[in-house]
């Protein structure tokens, strides 16, 4: 998906489009039109419109899974879309369930993601939520593969978990302009040691790093973790302990003080741009919206965990403020 005919005539113009960055949905469509509504969004002919022309919604993915209205979640988030009253970039619940519907290429008894315990139980609302309706879910699968797996509109830059540059280059190689999944891309994504894999892997699920002396914990879903998602923003990495590191902050385990070791530190990719990055994927809880830095602003605040649904209005500012928020 490429940024609409109105926003590059804007751009040409030298006039602002303004943005209302949404956070990770997954399924709650009560809360989405709560805030849409909060936001100045009014729903015209099924399809939610802001009335102001020069201001949209976009939506950093995971629209599915875990929610009780996955089905009406993407309803409203595709007709967006579809009537340029929104863009969208790609989450990896929706690469997931991709992969998870995707046959292994000459392979007839094999997923491009495993059919095991912890993936089924990850996407299992999904699929029961559709149950009486998969025409309509083979169709949203296939929406999905138009979705880009980043925008970058100028003045910001959306992503869903991780905006590193060597990474974004890559995509933009085998992407051309559309910067979305092909059905041979997607193949080559789900094989690990390969770019493609490692590309895809972190611009929708972040960098991570690995644990010192063999630590484990469980992450939010009691799945045991040896590595942990790391802030990819953050230049002192060398400097910090793994603890201090962690992204985010607020999900800390106690990995004590050890300091990331060189060799690692050495090899962290880290965004060195000033220009503003949105993303979603880090289920931060318990914490007021806020940014990480006046160029990173990450709106994933556990909507699908008892906290909130946020948004971040965009204004042309060139540093992000914390009074741009909105949440219900």
């Amino acid at each position: 998906m490429r940024p609409s005919k109105k926003d590059l005539t804007s751009a040409i113009r030298g006039n602002t489009m303004k943005y209302d960055i949404i956070g990770d949905v997954h399924g709650h469509a009560d809360e989405l039109i709560e805030l849409l509504n909060k936001l100045g969004y009014t729903d015209k002919s099924g399809s939610f419109k802001h009335p102001a022309s020069d201001r949209k919604a976009i939506f950093v993915g995971d629209f599915i899974d875990r929610g009780p209205q996955i089905k009406e979640t993407l309803e409203i988030v595709k007709s967006m879309v579809d009537d340029c009253a929104a863009l969208a970039v790609l989450g990896n619940h929706e690469y997931n369930a991709l992969c998870f519907h995707t046959k292994t290429a000459g392979r007839s008894n094999a997923w491009l993601r495993p059919r095991n315990d912890k993936n089924i139980a990850q996407h299992i609302e999904t699929l029961y939520q559709f149950r009486e309706h998969l025409d309509k879910w083979k169709d949203y699968l296939a929406w999905f593969m138009t979705l880009p797996l980043f925008l970058d509109l100028g003045d910001i830059r959306i992503v869903h978990a991780a905006w590193i540059k060597s990474e974004i280059n890559k995509i933009e190689r085998w992407t051309l302009e559309s910067h979305r999944l092909s059905k041979s891309l997607l193949q080559r994504s789900a094989m690990e040691g390969c770019d493609e894999f490692d590309a895809i892997e972190t611009v929708l699920k972040g960098v991570e790093i690995w644990l010192p002396k063999e630590q484990k914990f469980e992450d939010k879903d009691e799945n045991p973790r040896e590595e942990i998602r790391i802030q990819w923003w953050n230049p002192a990495a060398k400097n910090l302990t793994y603890e201090e590191l962690l992204f985010p902050r607020d999900q800390s385990q106690d990995f004590g003080n050890e300091r990331i070791k060189p060799a690692v530190a050495a090899t962290l990719p880290m965004y060195k741009d000033s220009v503003p990055v949105f993303f979603g994927h880090y289920w931060i809880e318990n914490s007021t919206p806020g940014v990480q830095k006046e160029n990173i602003c990450c709106l994933d605040y556990s909507v699908a965990n008892g906290g909130s649904l946020v948004a971040y209005t965009w204004r042309g500012e060139k540093a992000l403020r914390n009074d741009h928020f909105s949440s219900v």
